[in-house]
């Protein structure tokens, strides 16, 4: 009877939709990370069954990634700490450390010094661009911020040398060919074999775009917050700033106020022009109103952008506390000589 054919026709039908079902949406992104806790050496993302090499830092995003895959993102802690790629990235990161506090060591000698000659009213060119306290001088604030980025720089240089003593690598070993080595902050290809990893985070992209992803590590676990960055929205020149204080904040400098509520977001030029200084204050809000939380004096220049992060501060009241990350723009690669064969050049991740 034609009825009892019914059912047996319907599963076969199934099971054929069933393997010729399309696989799941895949995700267009570019994106670029940072810790907001430390740097993360020996991190990575899964892209199909390809491990993307990415050593996150604390001080800067990572080259920019491009991505096409499954959506969750995985975040994996590429295990083996032995593992060569990984030891040229801890002494990679311990070279820039000492890089670093070799440069802020001679600025804070030079801010001494010029506290002790008298002030000609004129200001010149380069300098900080993330300057003073509430509570001083825009040299004594330079100052202490000087001090607190040392000291977590030597923190993070235990950390890395801590790492470095556990993997028992001598110092002088010669890394590996330069053929095999990731470029720092970049995502580097697969190796011979899918390296072991275990799982750091997910994160689930909102759709296609382009995304600044800010990794927070806790004891109660690896967290990823997003910020939209599609182009035009945060341009060169200007100041982005993320309220992370738990409260109203307005960021001011001059007649320009910029009102952030809590987890809000916001850019800002301010009118000083390029290569100047300009003077800001950031308020945050009380039971009786709008108390000063912050005193700034920021160097602006047409290449560079700052996304800076307001966080409360550690002994509470009004205070905020100000974590500060610039990036310039690429320099524009020099005209081709007359007559130069042009060369097909890969595409960066």
């Amino acid at each position: 009877m034609p009825h009892r054919l019914l059912l047996p026709l319907l599963l076969v039908a199934l099971s054929g939709l069933a393997q010729t079902k399309e696989p799941g949406p895949t995700i267009h992104a570019k994106f670029r990370v940072l810790s907001l806790d430390g740097p993360i050496l020996g991190a990575g993302y899964l892209e199909g069954k390809n491990l993307r090499r990415l050593d996150i830092s604390a001080d800067a995003f990572t080259a920019e990634q491009t991505y096409a895959g499954g959506n969750p993102l995985r975040l994996v802690d590429v295990t083996g700490p032995a593992a060569a790629t990984n030891r040229f990235a801890a002494r990679q990161a311990h070279q820039e450390i000492q890089g670093r506090l070799q440069a802020l060591a001679q600025e804070l000698q030079d801010l001494q010094s010029k506290s002790l000659k008298p002030k000609n009213g004129a200001e010149g060119g380069g300098g900080s661009r993330l300057a003073s306290s509430p509570r001083g001088g825009v040299g004594d604030g330079r100052a202490a911020e000087i001090q607190r980025a040392m000291a977590a720089l030597h923190q993070q240089l235990e950390l890395i040398e801590g790492q470095l003593d556990r993997a028992e690598v001598p110092r002088s070993e010669t890394p590996v060919a330069s053929a095999d080595k990731p470029k720092s902050g970049e995502a580097g290809p697969e190796g011979r074999g899918t390296p072991a990893h275990r799982p750091l985070v997910d994160f689930t992209f909102p759709g296609d775009g382009r995304f600044l992803l800010l990794v927070h590590r806790t004891a109660a676990g690896t967290t990823v917050n997003a910020i939209d960055d599609p182009e035009g929205a945060f341009p060169y020149g200007s100041m982005q700033f993320l309220n992370l204080t738990g409260v109203d904040v307005e960021v001011r400098f001059g007649a320009q106020t910029l009102a952030l509520a809590a987890k809000g977001k916001g850019t800002l030029r301010a009118a000083a022009g390029n290569n100047r200084y300009a003077a800001g204050e950031i308020h945050t809000k009380g039971a009786d109103g709008f108390h000063l939380g912050y005193s700034m004096r920021v160097f602006l220049q047409e290449d560079v952008r700052t996304l800076y992060f307001l966080l409360p501060a550690e002994n509470g009241g009004p205070g905020v506390r100000l974590k500060g990350v610039e990036e310039r723009r690429a320099p524009e690669p020099p005209p081709a000589p007359a007559g130069a064969t042009a060369e097909a050049v890969p595409a960066a991740r």
